[in-house]
């Protein structure tokens, strides 16, 4: 293998690294976004309070 290739392996890696980890964040967000809809009776279903699926909610895209 030569020094070139594995630079070029090493530059994919953290761009399918960084693009994991921006498609991650904006995941979150959606799931966040989505779990702040729910009425109050999805949320008990599930074992959460309104006050737990606003601090979810509030949390930074970036914040896991």
């Amino acid at each position: 293998m030569s020094l070139g290739h594995a630079g070029t392996d090493g530059a994919q890696g953290f761009v399918k690294r960084v693009l994991g980890e921006a498609l991650g964040m904006i995941e979150r967000h959606r799931q966040r976004r989505s779990l702040a809809a729910l009425d109050d009776h999805l949320l008990r279903d599930v074992g959460l309070s309104r006050s737990d699926a606003r601090r979810e909610a509030d949390k930074a895209f970036w914040q896991e």
